[in-house]
């Protein structure tokens, strides 16, 4: 029995270890493999999605007593540094394609990824209970775009108190591609009226659709010298493209 279980752990041993050889998949120099989850394709088998850094810096809380500021609600202790999400072929062990994770304010080349954070929050925690910190599962999939796959993940990015950039990173078997969901969104804020493409919107992937696919929620920043925003985003899986409509109110409204 003891060999048994020996041979086991070695196995597992191994297959962490083959996982995470960088050169196996041609990362280049400095590339850190943070996560890899597998896709259950029957049209393209052998795939699974690689969360990866290049040449993180490792950056603890000060003080692993002290109560979560805001922002630590997504970063925790964590990883910052230029990340990117590949599909991978895990049977020929090769990318397939990579997508960037840039800063959502900014749009610098740079992001930040927990390794050990608060249960409770946005990322999934497992083995802890609500309060407690743990490594986090950053690519948790589930069917977030209603189309009936569990093939994507979110992103969150805590600026302050208020406000939650969301994005959504998932696989496409259509393109056969790792994508970041683009959402078309136009804004009504009184008279004017803009449509911009966004790959980050505030709270959405946060929040519990109405249906598959279909968010309708308020955020009221009006205690803060801003606008009441009410969101209306409804995926078109034709497209693997979400649309929406943000209309902002002020108080004088």
């Amino acid at each position: 029995m003891k060999t048994v279980l020996f041979s086991l752990c070695l196995l597992v041993l191994l297959g962490a270890t083959a996982l995470g050889q960088t050169d196996n998949y041609g990362l280049p120099p400095g590339g850190q493999v943070i996560e890899v989850q597998p896709i259950q394709s029957t049209k393209h088998p052998h795939r699974a999605l690689m969360l990866w850094m290049l040449n993180p810096l490792k950056i603890p809380r000060d003080n692993p007593d002290d109560i979560y500021t805001c922002p630590e609600y997504t970063r925790g202790s964590h990883y910052s540094g230029p990340t990117r999400v590949s599909l991978i072929d895990s049977q020929a062990k090769k990318i397939i394609n990579t997508i960037k994770i840039q800063d959502p304010l900014e749009g610098n080349d740079t992001f930040d990824i927990p390794y050990r954070i608060e249960n409770g929050h946005y990322y999934h925690v497992e083995g802890v209970p609500q309060g407690k910190e743990g490594k986090p599962t950053i690519m948790w999939l589930k069917d977030y775009n209603g189309d009936g796959h569990a093939w994507e993940f979110a992103l969150f990015e805590a600026i302050a108190c208020m406000g939650l950039p969301t994005t959504l990173i998932g696989y496409s078997e259509a393109q056969d591609r790792v994508i970041q969901y683009p959402v078309a969104l136009t804004v009504i804020t009184g008279k004017q009226k803009s449509t911009r493409i966004a790959l980050w919107v505030d709270y959405l992937f946060s929040q519990r659709p109405e249906s598959p696919g279909f968010w309708k929620y308020a955020i009221d920043y009006r205690g803060r010298a801003g606008s009441l925003d009410a969101y209306e985003v409804r995926y078109r899986p034709e497209e693997e493209k979400f649309y929406g409509q943000l209309t902002s109110q002020g108080d004088d409204k």
